[in-house]
Order: C-alpha cells, then structure tokens, then sequence
C-alpha cells in the first residue's frame, strides 16, 4: 500500500512539473497537448500498470514482452526527461538573472519567450530520447569483464573468483543473452563462480528454462548462490526447488571449504527477507564456522551493508551486489544514500568490500553511467 500511494504521489508530482515545463506555456495545439500529457501520466505509471497487469494475469510471449519493455521504456524516459528538464531550467533561470543582474538585454534567455521555450523543448526531447536509446544499448549488451585483483598471505597459488550478481531473469529474458554469459564466464576459467542474489526475478514457473542454462556453469570449486530480495519476493521456495536441481550450490549461514586453494566461500540470506521472516536471519558466526583463520575466506551477501556486520577476523572479503551501480544516473546519488556503498571496492572493519555493478537491470531496461560487469575477481599470493 506505502508503495502505491508513493507512486501515485511521485507520478502526480513530476507529471505536473514534466506537463507544465513542455506543453502548458507554448502555443502547442491542444490536441498534442493532450496527447503529450497522457503519454507523461503513462510513463509515470508504467511501473504501476506493469507489477498490476503481472500479478493479476497469466502472460506470456510478444504481448507481454511489448508491455514490460514498452512500459518500463517510457517509464525511464520520462524519468530522464524530467531530469534534463530539471537541469536545463536550473541553467535557464540563473543565465536569465545573471543577465537582469547586469542589465543586459538577454530577450532568448527569459522562460517566457515562446520561441525560447519552443527550441529549448524540442533539444530536449531530442536528447531525452538519445540517452533513452543508449541507455537500452548499454543495458542490453554484453557485459564487460571487470578484473579486481587482491593479494593474501594466506594463499600460496592464484585464486580466481568470478562473481555475477543482479541478473534479473524474467520470462521476457533473452536466452540468448543469458547463455552468452555463462559462456564469457566459462571462458575465464574460474575457481569459483558466485552469484549473490538477484540471479531470478520471476516466478519459477514461468523461468524454467533459464535453470537449464544456468546449469553450464563451470568452475573447478563449485558454483554458490546466496539469495536476494527479488528471489524472496518472486517465491523463493520454488526458486530454490529449481536451483537445487541444479549444480549450483546454495549458501544460507552456511560454507564450503575449496581445500586445494585454501579458499573458504561463505553464504548469507539477504537483509530484507530478514528483516521480513526470522527464519532468514543473517548469522554471520554460522556462516564462518567451517573454516578458520588460515583459510581466505569470501562472505557472499546481496546486501553490501551486511559489510558492516564482518570484521576481518571472519572474513578476509565480501562480495555483494544489489545497489545495480544506481543503474540510471543520477539515481546513483539515492542509491549510494539508500545502501551507503555504491559499487568498487570498499575497506571496512578491517575487511574488504566489493560491490558489483550487476549484469542485468530492473524496472527500465536502461543502464546510463552504471555499465553492467561481469567480476572476475583475481587473488594472488602476497609477496614475503
């Protein structure tokens, strides 16, 4: 409900300001007008319309594929006009008062100019669409491999970890995509594979041929999976009944020891299903209780502020995802308040911390100035 009334706020506040700022003072026909202003309300609340149309109805196929990619596209395009808007008038007012300022006669810099406002709209709506459009190809596209490289004394041979985080499938995935990544990360020759959270975002049932694909993951220490907020609210029983027929292994206060590297993989539950059932309390003693302090030991947790439970007499580094980079800026500004660390790499009590980017994106199918990685986390032995 808190979530409905707040879009239904959000869409009414930036809608008006979107409508006001692009129709409402030029001498547009009042036919576009309306028409510009219904696709405004839309794009708005898209994210609405879609989780509804989702929940209350079996789709499947095109039709489903055109109203979450189409509605999610407007959704972000109004997103990223509205901040081009709300930059370029900022610009717009301080350029026209620094001319008051000065006496100057800067007619073209007064808002109120028809002509002004005419050009100034359509450069932005040029540009909204332009970054819209890139913004998909960056998200859409395969993602680059992104090397971390650490060193231990506590190893004395290489380490190589591939961490995958955020893929978002949903029965609109694209197969294809998917198994070009298990293919790229296959290619690296991993240690390990680890994916913290986020992987399945639908429910099992309508996924059920992605798991396949999952399964053609190799690495030579096993696959881990600890689960996200999207797994728990997509049914995380069944998801997990899928996983488990699998090679994948799944982590939950639990770990593995890779005896042959000395490398110890932790796994905890993500924060909001804690926070939601106790049975997926986050225990972080349990999680290490399988190795000890010799072994280089790596917590798995999709929530990065889980950080801040670990010291670095439990876990030598953590890996998580969840934060998508802020995915579309400069929604990276909340996202970094939100969850205190953003992406990269992290020093905290001791221990470190790296956030990925993800490989998928949810809400918009967009990814603006947070490119999607796939980590390949590199540990060598540290130099005596």
């Amino acid at each position: 409900m808190f979530f409905l009334v707040a879009s239904l706020i959000l869409t009414i506040a930036c809608s008006t300001i979107t409508i006001r700022t692009l129709v409402a003072y030029t001498d547009m026909k009042f036919l576009y007008k309306l028409a510009i202003s219904i696709l405004i309300i839309l794009g708005w609340l898209s994210p609405v319309i879609v989780n509804f149309c989702r929940k209350q109805f079996s789709l499947h196929g095109l039709f489903y594929d055109v109203l979450t990619y189409g509605g999610y596209f407007m959704f972000g395009l109004a997103f990223i006009t509205f901040m081009l808007i709300f930059g370029r008038d900022i610009i717009w007012y301080i350029s026209y008062g620094i001319s008051k300022l000065f006496h100057a006669d800067w007619a073209w810099f007064n808002p109120q100019n028809q002509t002004s406002l005419k050009y100034a709209n359509i450069v932005t709506g040029i540009l909204a669409m332009s970054v819209s459009l890139f913004a998909v190809y960056e998200a859409n596209k395969l993602p680059a491999i992104k090397e971390v490289n650490l060193t231990s004394d506590k190893i004395n041979q290489p380490i190589r970890i591939v961490q995958l985080s955020d893929l978002h499938i949903t029965r609109s995935s694209s197969e294809h995509r998917v198994q070009k990544i298990v293919d790229e990360v296959n290619d690296l020759k991993p240690d390990a594979i680890v994916l913290t959270g986020d992987i399945i975002d639908d429910k099992a049932s309508v996924v059920q041929e992605y798991f396949p694909i999952l399964n053609k993951f190799e690495a030579r220490g096993g696959i881990y999976f600890v689960i996200g907020n999207h797994e728990y609210y997509n049914g995380l029983g069944q998801i997990l009944k899928s996983l488990h027929q699998t090679k994948i292994k799944h982590l939950m206060n639990d770990g593995v020891l890779i005896a042959d590297k000395n490398l110890y993989i932790g796994g905890v539950p993500d924060k909001s299903a804690a926070m939601m059932n106790s049975y997926f309390a986050i225990k972080i003693d349990e999680a290490s209780k399988k190795s000890n302090k010799q072994n280089y030991r790596v917590l798995l947790s999709h929530n990065p502020t889980t950080a801040d439970m670990v010291t670095d007499k439990e876990f030598d580094l953590v890996l998580s995802g969840h934060t998508h980079g802020g995915q579309i800026f400069p929604f990276n500004f909340l996202a970094e308040k939100a969850n205190k660390y953003l992406a990269g790499l992290y020093k905290v009590n001791g221990t470190q911390l790296y956030v990925s980017r993800g490989v998928g994106y949810w809400g918009p199918p967009m990814r603006f100035g947070a490119p999607a990685e796939i980590t390949l986390i590199q540990i060598n032995p540290q130099k005596k």
